[in-house]
């Protein structure tokens, strides 16, 4: 319990009373946590529901983990529903490193001017509500920035601009709903020397079914998977207490149309109170290439893979004698980075009957082991994407004796008779790989093909329309496209696959 004598006129303060406040100040110095709980109050806007006014903080399960990062990492990208209390912590703890470090600065980008002034607005109301023995002298008053001279440390809340940040380093960079900031890249890098001298970064974001190709969205599942550094937090609209299904329902149906702002009321949801990362980050069915209907149904073909052999393949079924096959493969970059991954399909039934799905592998041991898998189903016909690291693979097939390999085509169709599978295309819109993704869509969303590897199908979800392309197909940002793509692959070069010649010698028995 706080003593009374904080709040007191320290002309009033008996000298033991000075020495409790002492003893305060120094706890509150040492512990983010014991000064937010005792000290920090917020000033809330009256609603139906709460009266709102100056109240102290709750401090909340999922804040306490956010504050956890706060404190030990350096590199934090936080998804979250809406109204969870982030933004009023985040505004705390920018204040007590103000108060309690020296040297200590922050620079806070928004997306626009009126959110960066309000973002600091809150700093500067928890800093009013302060005991007086907490308070030092501040600098002159500004809306768009905070600090004090004794201690050398000061706030500035900035819009993302294209030149935001490029003269200033600091002790923290935070990034709020970043998902929003129309420079988000241009001020990453500007904040590079701060992270780079071991300064702290953290992105924080509402999700926005329209700008998956994030860079926000990118760092957080990069966090995700432990590619990138950041440590991920997803905060769902049940982190807040009395957030039920009743809660959810009544908040659907009560939202006016102009908050909406043209989006279904589901949608709207998914948005602003998701329940789950796959809700949050799942791309409209608008956006989405595939139905996700079809795709939900596909699941159930899904299983455990029958071996998998020494050389990391998954076998579904087995050769079969008289089946024709087909393979395809996409290479990645392997250290945890994009997957190396190999498909054979059943070219008459249109099971992906084997796969590799490995995004740990060196291009040695994903070529390795494809001949082998290969070399499983008789050695069929197999398109090796050439692009990027895959002529790496084709070399090195080579070298361990495969032969039979698919021949890259020219704009025509016919043949250069050069080893692998060329995608082409880029950033337009012409190019082998529109048909690619025009052969395998349909065929997909008509449930020709079939899929047996649940993470594989997966993927099928990140496959988007970017908007911000002109339509192109892609995977949405923090996603990846490697399965769709040898998918795509093996389908567009079916018709090419011939029956394998078994031979079978014939004996004649005598009774």
């Amino acid at each position: 319990m706080i003593p009374d004598c904080v709040y007191k006129p320290e002309n009033e303060c008996t000298p033991e009373e000075i020495e409790i406040r002492k003893n305060e100040y120094r706890k509150c110095a040492m512990d983010f946590s014991y000064w937010y709980v005792n000290y920090v109050k917020l000033v809330i806007a009256p609603t139906r529901d709460t009266p709102g006014g100056v109240v102290p903080v709750q401090f909340w399960e999922h804040l306490k983990q956010l504050t956890n990062f706060l404190q030990n990492d350096l590199l934090i990208s936080v998804l979250k529903a809406r109204q969870v209390g982030v933004s009023w912590l985040v505004a705390a703890d920018a204040l007590w490193g103000m108060l309690f470090k020296t040297g200590f600065t922050e620079l806070l980008f928004s997306k626009g001017e009126s959110e960066s002034i309000e973002l600091l607005a809150k700093t500067k109301r928890i800093y009013k509500y302060l005991p007086d023995f907490m308070k030092l002298k501040a600098d002159p008053d500004s809306t768009t920035e905070m600090g004090f001279p004794d201690m050398m440390s000061s706030l500035r809340a900035m819009v993302s601009t294209e030149s935001a940040g490029i003269s200033f380093t600091a002790s923290k960079v935070v990034c709020d709903e970043h998902i929003e900031h129309p420079y988000a890249i241009e001020n990453y890098k500007s904040a590079k020397p701060t992270i780079d001298a071991g300064g702290q970064f953290i992105s924080i974001f509402t999700s926005n079914e329209n700008k998956l190709n994030s860079l926000a969205v990118s760092l957080f599942q990069g966090g995700l998977r432990g590619e990138n550094g950041f440590k991920s937090l997803f905060i769902p609209y049940t982190a807040r207490p009395g957030r039920d299904e009743k809660w959810y329902q009544y908040t659907m149906k009560s939202t006016p149309n102009i908050e909406l702002q043209g989006l279904s009321p589901e949608i709207y949801m998914h948005r602003c109170y998701p329940l789950s990362i796959e809700e949050a980050l799942s791309p409209t069915q608008q956006m989405s290439v595939f139905i996700y209907t079809v795709l939900d149904t596909m699941k159930n073909d899904c299983r455990t893979p029958l071996s998998m052999p020494q050389f990391q393949g998954n076998i579904y079924k087995d050769y079969m004698v008289g089946a024709v096959y087909i393979a395809a493969s996409d290479t990645g970059h392997g250290a945890g980075l994009d997957s190396n991954c190999t498909v054979i399909m059943n070219v008459k039934t249109g099971e992906v009957i084997a796969d590799i799905f490995n995004n740990n592998m060196s291009v040695d041991d994903f070529a390795y082991s494809t001949v082998k898998l290969l070399e499983h189903y008789r050695s069929p016909l197999w398109f090796p994407e050439y692009n990027d690291w895959g002529h790496s693979v084709v070399h090195k097939a080579e070298e361990l004796g495969y032969t039979n390999f698919g021949m890259q085509e020219r704009a025509d169709g016919t043949d250069t008779q050069k080893l692998g599978w060329k995608t082409t295309g880029g950033r337009n819109m012409g190019g082998n790989r529109v048909l690619l993704w025009g052969e395998l869509i349909p065929a997909i969303n008509s449930r020709q093909i079939t899929i047996y590897n649940l993470e594989g199908l997966k993927t099928f979800y990140d496959i988007i329309r970017n908007t911000n392309k002109e339509g192109r197909i892609e995977a949405k940002g923090g996603g990846h496209d490697d399965y769709p793509m040898a998918v795509a692959i093996a389908w567009y070069n079916r018709n090419k696959a011939i029956p394998q010649v078994v031979k079978i010698e014939s004996y004649t028995y005598r009774g």
